[in-house]
């Protein structure tokens, strides 16, 4: 499979190296969680105001998205679903291409892929690879989750099954995958359990030594349950340098089609951050965004290119079955 090896991250039309020393990164971590030393990096402010990218957009299943990636190259977002008519024991996802003004360029189908829970997007000049879980798992009627993580080159209208992608086990008898991927400090993030422990992991590794499937050098790993809010359902992650960012929250107590024009709905969605380097640095904070939306479930988080510089998008599902719609709001501020 043909990938660019070149560190290179593209913002606005402006390419900036990403070698280690210039603005990759180079840290080797302790092999526990919590215990490294990744480079200082800029961070996001949670506390600031949130613009919309666009909203109730739909998508080509009317399923809830389930999360979504940017490729700000050439300004597309692909969103995640699961695929209309089926179960979520049969794991099956469907991903809409989109501009960034919400519409639709395209589409793929993942056969038995897992739930939807993060992906990320690497762009080859005009050519896409997508990193996505795969080979979903389901156990006495439970919702599918994804042994593996894959990747695999993009193409429109196509159906791919596990066999069709190149496969990633990191770590052994790993579950629940998922990962993530921040171009510019050329790095992947792999959510998964493990074996003998009930604890969610995140790991952090070089995206070119991943590639290649050299997976000794983990160069970060925390536990995110740290930031999550029991009872709250965690809807998504992405890591930006040295911070890992969650997205947490449950959809509106009301009925589907209730808008929330004059805030008197409770939203609980909150979205977090975590440094890998300290677990003790985190934070948690109450987002209003999108809250006259009707539903507002949250779903997702990523980067997006605005101006040239990064911003921190958030995704949110609204509107009633049969076409659930899709909402993107990026917090106003870049990373300082």
């Amino acid at each position: 499979m043909p990938i660019n090896r070149r560190k290179i991250f593209t913002m606005g039309g402006v390419a900036l190296a990403a070698a280690a020393g210039v603005g990759g990164v180079a840290a080797n971590a302790n092999a526990s969680t919590g215990s490294s030393d990744l480079p200082d990096s800029a961070k996001f402010n949670l506390k600031s105001k949130s613009d919309r990218l666009f909203w109730k957009k739909p998508l080509h299943n009317g399923t809830i998205m389930q999360c979504f990636a940017f490729d700000n190259t050439n300004e597309q977002l692909y969103v995640m679903q699961r695929t209309d008519g089926t179960a979520t024991t049969e794991g099956h996802l469907t991903i809409t291409r989109l501009t960034f003004t919400g519409e639709i360029t395209g589409h793929m189908y993942l056969k038995a892929f897992g739930h939807g829970i993060a992906f990320g997007v690497q762009p080859n000049g005009s050519d896409v690879t997508m990193w996505t879980e795969a080979d979903s798992q389901s156990s006495n009627g439970s919702s599918a989750r994804a042994r593996v993580v894959c990747r695999f080159d993009w193409k429109d209208g196509a159906t791919i099954t596990k066999d069709d992608v190149e496969l990633y086990e990191p770590i052994k008898d790993m579950y629940s995958a998922s990962c993530s991927l921040d171009l510019e400090h050329n790095t992947i993030a792999v959510r998964c359990t493990v074996p003998d422990d009930d604890h969610m992991t995140t790991s952090l590794y070089d995206l070119d030594e991943f590639a290649d499937k050299k997976f000794d050098n983990v160069l970060a790993r925390v536990r995110p349950g740290i930031i999550n809010t029991p009872g709250v359902s965690p809807q998504g992650y992405q890591q930006y340098g040295q911070h890992l960012y969650q997205i947490q929250g449950n959809a509106y107590d009301a009925p589907c089609d209730q808008e929330n024009k004059d805030g008197s709905l409770e939203g609980n969605t909150k979205v977090s951050r975590i440094n890998f380097n300290d677990e003790s640095d985190n934070e948690s904070h109450l987002t209003k965004a999108g809250y006259s939306l009707s539903y507002r479930e949250p779903e997702g988080i990523g980067l997006v290119n605005v101006d040239g510089k990064p911003r921190l998008a958030m995704g949110f599902a609204s509107s009633c079955p049969p076409k659930r719609l899709c909402n993107i709001y990026y917090k106003h501020d870049p990373a300082t």
